[in-house]
């Protein structure tokens, strides 16, 4: 789906809410699924998607270690059969991968997920093999002299000063081993290459102001700020209380580069207005075990962060006691983004067109990404009689909401 948000842009939606352990698998999942999303929203041209896949499968894990053991020379000029199968099938099928996600490195679809989502973070070199080899995959299922994005974790989960400055001091150092390698890849497949941080609630990078003091301190250089940018999710922005076009903007002041916007949306609850109860009562069903739902508090112009949505239940419950009560809470939970409210409960999805502009603008932003990965734990009366059906309507919103015509 191309140049529907502007000139050159592409929109996708993003794999990792289909359960792929390996290439075989994300052929399955996207002849299941992405097949019946491209005759529901893209019927006339071809269908963009973000690929993910994790770096540490349950099945076939050698394969995937000796396309990153053996590099870029091994990818580009003798692609494994299954590599080279899966590009012929998507061309086929009208299907074009124009984006990746690197974030989960594991699977991500297991009973629970929560901080394993994080590990292993960027101090580790497990992160630089993972995330380029995932370009390189890129590479061989794109057309060549296209630009490709990869988003990944923002550096890893907070944990405490000591802790966060030791894995940031690594983490810098790995970032700019992979800042050269995707820069030698660039030149090989004469097309740039970016590896963009995902700044998320909780994580040692979760407001602007992080990513630019991060970037100012460990990334100042030509080639790093060429190959290593920003993936905007517009819901995690939502949930620190940010301002989208304000963050973007500042971004590009500092000269850090938003290569790549996930368009997602949070839950958003008027606590003032509905009541403790009521909001206790309806965010209960979003309260589910397999994935960390941060939850945002805001009490009198004061923003506090809460690990889990369970345990910013348990604060609700509990009353003044335990702490002020919000006025208003936002919960990293990618609903539907065609989804303006859930019963009383909100929806953050207003900010989406305004997170889209601002970043055309500031930064010609080319890579737009659907990332609700969370349908499988979604309330069941939310859910579509297929997954195809609500990811489609997903796209068919994002096209109603913040499109443009192709000239």
């Amino acid at each position: 789906m191309r140049n529907k948000l502007g000139p050159g842009t592409t929109l996708s939606y993003c794999t990792n809410v289909h359960p792929t352990v390996d290439l075989h698998s994300l052929v399955d999942q996207l002849q299941k699924h992405a097949t019946e999303v491209k005759d529901l929203a893209s019927p006339d041209e071809p269908l963009g998607v973000g690929v993910w896949m994790p770096g540490e499968p349950n099945n076939d894990r050698q394969m995937f270690r000796q396309w990153v053991a053996e590099g870029v020379d091994f990818l580009l000029d003798r692609p494994h059969r299954p590599v080279r199968e899966l590009g012929e099938w998507m061309r086929s099928a009208g299907i074009e991968a124009v984006t990746a996600n690197a974030f989960p490195y594991r699977i991500f679809h297991g009973e629970v997920v929560k901080h394993r989502v994080y590990e292993p973070d960027w101090s580790s070199k497990h992160r630089v093999a993972y995330s380029v080899g995932i370009a390189e995959l890129l590479a061989c299922i794109t057309p060549m002299q296209e630009s490709r994005s990869v988003s990944t974790l923002p550096l890893g989960w907070s944990r405490g000063v000591g802790r966060d400055e030791a894995i940031t001091r690594e983490a810098a150092e790995r970032l700019r081993d992979a800042a050269v390698e995707l820069s030698d890849l660039g030149l090989w497949r004469r097309a740039p290459f970016t590896l963009d941080l995902e700044p998320e609630p909780g994580c040692i990078l979760d407001t602007a102001s992080d990513v630019i003091a991060f970037f100012d301190k460990h990334l100042p250089d030509e080639i790093h700020r060429k190959h290593i940018g920003i993936c905007h999710d517009v819901c995690h922005a939502a949930v620190m209380f940010e301002d989208q076009r304000e963050v973007i903007r500042r971004y590009a002041e500092a000269g850090i580069r938003v290569n790549k916007v996930q368009i997602s949306s949070a839950l958003d609850v008027d606590v003032r207005t509905i009541g403790v109860d009521a909001a206790i009562e309806h965010l209960t069903q979003f309260a589910e075990p397999r994935y960390l739902h941060q939850t945002g508090f805001m009490t009198d112009g004061q923003f506090e962060l809460i690990e889990d949505l369970p345990e910013a239940i348990e604060r609700l419950e509990a009353g003044p006691s335990a702490g002020p009560i919000p006025d208003r809470l936002r919960v990293h939970f990618h609903v539907p983004v065609y989804l303006d409210h859930i019963g009383p409960l909100g929806t953050t999805n207003d900010q989406i067109a305004e997170a889209v502009a601002a970043a055309r603008e500031y930064h010609d932003t080319k890579h737009f990404e659907v990332e609700t990965y969370a349908w499988g734990v979604l309330p069941e009366e939310l859910k579509r009689d297929t997954l195809a059906e609500g990811i489609a309507d997903e796209l068919k919103w994002v096209l109603k909401t913040c499109g443009q015509s192709d000239s």
